[in-house]
């Protein structure tokens, strides 16, 4: 490196201090300028003299153009504020509806517990309507410990006016960021630098205000002692600062500014160069274009002198495909495979990506990056792809999951025709198996079809696993009920249990443990759905203890759907909101949004058939499809929830609707539970808008395919509006299977009563329920007094409170009153 540069003593601005306050007074603070303010710098200083406010600094790429991979970075860079932060952050991905931004405010309540600040620098980078989205709501719901910084060169599509209005938004604009002529002076005079009045105005006019411009006038004062005038700030800062280096020390600041950041380690990796480190040690101790991150112990390049390598870089004799390959390894070796694939695609080591691509887990990157994915892939030799069988294939399985099925089928059965052909393909069975289970995807909802793909995929691989496929999927598709997605055939409901239960192995075993449990659930779900409410218990259990076994959480999600369904059917209200909030805990702490969309419409079922509409999620009470994260084919099971929430509102005509939507959709993949449900909530439609005739003759097609395979629950479940239907009915036919749901219906009804009776029931005291429980087991006044350590007055005073509680005037109407509630047993 040359001889040392002069470092200028910088000037803290007190007005701008001042002005940064409103950073912690508002849920959304805005800085609006130019390059070359010092906006960064500010900010940096201002969080820095508050030591005990959190703080998290994230800046977007140049060109940021994916913005699911921006979002997993910005996720990512929350650690070193909250580890549980940026896991649930980076598991739920980039909230695109308001039922996703609502789950990443709550997420946000529940973490943030001490002031928080969130800089988000080069913020004019940002391409995604989604964030600006997610950034209003969070400034609207105002979360009290979390404030959020935009540094930009342009204003946001952010509604900045509106917010400002309410109070929820402040904004910096460039002519507050301005020096003006006495800071000006100030700081040449605090370098040691007395301006003549000549210089003063000179430098005032060059510069008019421009903090990058003053800096670098008062690097060459230092020098010449002369004031110029200053248009060009890249040729400025490329005198005053690059051609200051040797060429040694630039080569190293070229080749390292394709980096947003870098370690020492890095830098002498990436540029070749083993006194790289030290060179960059030596830059950031004598200026200040090179920033040193203490939290992660990384080095950064300042905008202003960034952009100006770029432009030498872009015309420099660099052999740019080797050190974009080198840059594309140490990603690699730091397991930041997508940053490595795409320093890869541009340097056109398109065999390295396919080595990834063989990696385990690489699956994921198509969710993380499609743009970034694709974009390599499709650059990609075709014979080169299929040269790396595996790779390739895994590419193809992403393909399909995250943006095309039909496309993606198409390049599938491609390859299989080609490698079907190749006696020389090294591994072909192990590739074969991994298409013909890649396969069984496109026949979904035809369990016997894709248990033939299972079993032969498990001969091609001679009893191993698949290296693709693994236990992370979401096997149910996002539906809490897995025969509504596999129930096609009419009087084939019991032979599909069967099957699954004969045959789910194949796939768990190939799949590595994905649908673990499936063959327990779904005979659960069978036994529940007949009326067999014994074994549905059962089952359900086994299923659920399955499961975690594998951590299949979306078919726990389904077991406790299950188990809460009997506990109303059985009169045990207090075991109905554990289930849930247990899986609702569980889905939170994964984060994946189609597993909150599964639990939301698993609790909004029950919700609804307990007629507490106002606890069914806002977006399947209002029916939104939009705000709908689930795999296609689970689609549709939510209109079940919102056709429901039509009920309770007694909104029959939006329910018709509803009905029509439900048919139209069920019809691609023939439903039967669908088109059970709909038939049932047509019925009722019927019933309030034409009356009892009408109703009768629609609900005939959905008794028809439910008596068939002797289904009954979702009949009692809708009592006591189904009840005149199904007497009518009853008269002329039917009448041993309507005797069978109205029987369950009944019971459904009274443990309704008594879920509402206790609710309705002032909640006793813990040491209410201790001389309750006390007195149920026979004991005396004077005995409970005295295993209480109590006086015989206290106790009396107890239980005339629980008397007045419950509504009764006898310690025998208290104490069966208490066990019908569940409240002793």
């Amino acid at each position: 490196m040359n001889a040392k540069l002069f470092k200028p003593k910088l000037l803290r601005r007190k007005r701008i201090d001042k002005l940064f306050e409103g950073i912690l007074e508002f849920p959304l603070f805005i800085l609006l300028s130019s390059m070359g303010y010092g906006k960064t710098t500010a900010v940096k200083d201002f969080l820095n003299s508050k030591p005990n406010l959190r703080n998290i600094w994230f800046s977007l790429s140049v060109g940021e153009n994916d913005e699911l991979w921006m979002w997993q970075k910005f996720s990512q860079s929350l650690a070193d504020i909250s580890l549980e932060l940026s896991k649930q952050f980076v598991g739920h991905g980039l909230p695109q509806t308001s039922v996703d931004i609502d789950r990443i405010l709550n997420i946000i309540r529940k973490t943030v517990k001490e002031p928080t600040v969130i800089v988000i620098d080069d913020y004019h980078e940002n391409k995604s309507v989604h964030m600006n989205h997610l950034l209003t709501a969070i400034a609207r719901a105002s979360i009290s410990k979390l404030h959020i910084v935009l540094i930009s060169r342009s204003i946001p599509d952010i509604s900045i006016d509106e917010l400002a209005l309410k109070g929820m938004c402040m904004e910096l604009s460039q002519d507050q960021f301005e020096f003006n002529g006495e800071e000006t002076v100030e700081l040449f005079k605090r370098n040691g630098f007395l301006l003549s009045i000549e210089e003063q105005a000179m430098l005032v006019k060059n510069t008019d205000g421009w903090v990058a411009a003053i800096y670098l006038s008062l690097l060459k004062y230092a020098e010449d002692k002369t004031v110029e005038d200053i248009r060009d700030i890249t040729r400025l800062i490329q005198t005053a600062v690059y051609d200051k280096f040797d060429k040694e020390t630039q080569q190293v600041l070229l080749k390292l500014s394709l980096l947003d950041n870098f370690s020492l380690n890095g830098a002498i990796f990436v540029t070749g160069n083993k006194k790289a480190g030290e060179l960059i040690r030596e830059i950031e101790a004598n200026n200040c274009f090179v920033r040193y991150n203490n939290k992660d112990g990384t080095y950064s390049i300042h905008a202003i002198l960034k952009t100006m390598l770029m432009e030498l870089f872009t015309i420099s004799d660099i052999d740019k495909a080797t050190l974009f390959s080198r840059c594309g390894d140490w990603c690699a070796r730091s397991d930041r495979r997508i940053e490595a694939v795409d320093f890869y695609h541009r340097a056109g080591c398109y065999e390295k990506i396919l080595d990834i691509y063989e990696l385990p887990g690489s699956a994921e990157l198509m969710e993380r990056a499609p743009h970034i994915m694709v974009t390599a892939f499709i650059d990609m030799d075709k014979k080169l792809k299929l040269s790396y069988p595996l790779a390739y294939i895994t590419y193809i399985y992403s393909y399909m999951l995250a943006i095309d099925t039909i496309e993606g089928a198409s390049l599938l059965y491609e390859a299989k025709a080609i490698y079907e052909a190749d006696d020389n393909l090294l591994d072909k069975e192990q590739i074969l198996g991994e298409i013909v289970l890649i396969e069984s995807i496109l026949d979904f909802n035809d369990v016997s079809a894709m248990s033939e793909y299972h079993k032969k995929a498990y001969a091609l691989f001679g009893g191993t696993s698949s290296q693709i496929l693994n236990a992370d999927s979401v096997f149910t598709c996002g539906s809490p009920h897995t025969l509504y997605l596999y129930h096609k055939k009419e009087e084939a409901l019991l032979s599909l249990v069967e099957l699954i239960e004969k045959d789910n192995w194949y796939h768990t075993h190939v799949s590595n443990g994905c649908g673990t449990g499936f063959e327990h659930v779904a005979r659960a779900e069978y036994c529940l759905e007949t009326g067999d409410l014994n074994n549905a218990e059962l089952f359900a259990y086994k299923a659920i203890h399955k499961a975690k076994t594998k951590n299949q959480l979306s078919l726990i999600i389904c077991g406790n759907l299950c188990l809460a369904r009997l506990a109303i059917l059985s009169g045990k209200p207090n075991e109905v909101l554990p289930l849930l909030e247990e899986v609702q805990a569980e889905a939170e702490a994964a984060g994946r949004p189609i597993l909150l969309n599964s639990v939301d419409i698993a609790a909004g079922y029950i919700y609804g058939i307990l007629g507490k509409l106002e606890q069914i999620p806002k977006w399947l009470q209002e029916g939104d499809i939009s705000q709908n994260n689930l795999f296609h084919e689970g689609m549709g099971i939510n209109y079940i929830v919102s056709a429901r929430a039509a009920i309770l509102r007694k909104s029959y005509a939006e329910l018709e609707i509803i009905v029509e939507t439900m048919k139209e959709l069920y019809q691609s993949n023939n439903h039967i539970f669908g088109f059970i449900y709909a038939g049932i909530y047509d019925a009722i439609a019927k019933k309030h808008l034409y009356g009892m005739e009408k109703a009768s003759e629609i609900l005939l097609p959905a008794i028809k395919l439910a008596q068939s395979d002797g289904i009954i629950t979702p009949f009692a479940e809708s009592m006591p509006e189904l009840e005149p239907i199904l007497q009518k009915i009853k008269s002329t036919q039917y009448s041993a299977w309507t005797d069978k749901v109205l029987n369950l219906g009944e019971r459904f009804t009274k443990s309704i009563q008594k879920i509402n009776n206790q609710q309705e029931t002032e909640p006793l005291t813990a040491r209410e329920l201790d001389v309750l429980t006390l007195l149920g087991e026979g004991f005396k006044q004077n005995e409970i007094a005295e295993n209480l350590f109590l006086s015989n007055n206290t106790i009396r005073r107890h239980l005339q409170n629980i008397y007045e509680k419950l509504s009764v005037n006898n310690k025998t109407l208290a104490i069966n009153k208490a066990k019908e509630l569940n409240m002793i047993s």
